[in-house]
């Protein structure tokens, strides 16, 4: 008689066989459906994700995506002050996008919560979000809470938009609301992505901002976000993405100075107060260094354990800019992501989120042409953070 260990490792050995690298999620092989619910948090395979939610910056609002045509040159456009949130790596869901939320749609159809087209520019006026420049379109902006100009401060703020229920206009866009006549709330696995730390950066040698940037600060406001989510919202995965060091695209755009459009609204080294100085450069570095490590703790702090419903995913950023193709980079500023780069962004966190904590990369660079991996029914989010 074969062994019972033995045949756990058949059935892992060919699930591992049949995973596959391709072009486009559509051609990805479907999934079996599922005998019996997962178990736990631990146990959690990407179809069992009913509801997608994100928070973060105007990284994950989509800022400026599109780009301007070189031919209009000078003249004003609106795209660069829009946010693209239909097109947004993380919460995306415009019909046809490279986005997280449409890579889990192959296995899961009837996934809600992520956001859909354009709109201008909602902005916090650090260290503060609040009206007349930040503000929610919910029937666009769903279940991003992202604002841009966001620090880690301002998390709060955006989960005050994400969780509640209300009964005012916006009734049906909040993550309570969609429950409004179901009792599944407590019962639908949810996943909400948060990046946060590039204007933490940034913002760390504005003398109005600085205290909030520090390292303490930043991890004090972020396990704040987690227990809030982990008090207010019923099996949950956390998935936290960690910062990249902003100082790597500016030698980037510096390079390529014909390609960012002189604009006199968005421009990189105005958008970012420590661009200045080599010393500026190395303390933004120094502070991603520092988050990272302050998000990695939280993440083993909150691990997914047998038996439980909530859980804190990470997976490190350690992007490399000096890989990047310029049009990586929204020409509106050279400091956002085009159109491009999130797609690649969406391709890299979704093929994180099948890699063991242990066996994520140590530094990421930029692939033309980077495959989307097909997950298993073998494969489970990884929650433990092993």
């Amino acid at each position: 008689m074969l062994s019972a260990q033995f045949i756990i490792f058949i059935v892992l050995s060919v699930g591992y066989a049949m995973a596959v690298n391709v072009a486009d999620i559509a051609e990805c092989p479907a999934l079996p459906a599922r005998q019996t619910p997962a178990r736990d948090v631990t146990d959690l395979r990407i179809d069992d994700i009913k509801i997608i939610a994100g928070l973060g910056d105007s990284i994950m609002a989509g800022l400026a995506m599109n780009g301007i045509d070189y031919e209009n040159r000078g003249v004003f456009n609106l795209s660069l002050i829009s946010e693209y949130r239909g097109n947004s790596y993380a919460v995306g869901g415009n019909t046809g996008a490279i986005t997280l939320p449409n890579f889990i749609k192959r296995y899961n159809p009837k996934v809600r919560g992520a956001s859909v087209h354009s709109h201008v520019i909602s902005f916090c006026t650090n260290p503060y979000c609040g009206l007349p420049t930040s503000f929610y379109r919910p029937f666009t902006d769903r279940l991003n809470g992202a604002q841009s100009n966001a620090i880690a401060k301002n998390l709060d703020y955006e989960l005050d938009y994400l969780i509640p229920r209300n009964f005012g206009l916006n009734v049906w866009m909040r993550m309570k609301a969609y429950y409004i006549f179901s009792s599944s709330f407590k019962n639908d696995w949810k996943m909400i992505t948060i990046n946060i730390g590039t204007n933490d950066q940034c913002s760390s040698c504005s003398s109005k901002s600085e205290a909030y940037t520090t390292p303490e600060a930043y991890g004090k406001y972020v396990e704040a976000a987690i227990l809030r989510i982990q008090k207010e919202i019923p099996k949950v995965v956390v998935n936290l993405l960690g910062t990249f060091k902003v100082s790597g695209i500016f030698p980037l755009s510096a390079k390529n100075k014909s390609y960012c459009v002189k604009n006199g609204i968005l421009e990189n080294t105005k958008e970012c107060a420590c661009s200045g100085s080599t010393a500026n450069m190395t303390k933004m570095d120094d502070l991603s260094d520092a988050y990272n490590e302050k998000l990695s703790i939280l993440a083993a702090k909150y691990k997914g354990v047998v038996g439980g419903t909530f859980a804190v995913m990470y997976s490190p950023a350690p992007i490399d800019f000096s890989s990047f193709p310029i049009n990586a980079l929204s020409n509106v500023d050279c400091f956002h992501p085009s159109k491009k780069g999130h797609q690649w962004f969406a391709k890299t966190l979704w093929n994180q989120l099948f890699i063991k904590r242990s066996l994520k990369p140590s530094v990421i660079g930029f692939q033309e042409n980077l495959s989307i991996y097909c997950p298993t029914s073998v494969d489970r989010l990884p929650t433990t953070n092993a």
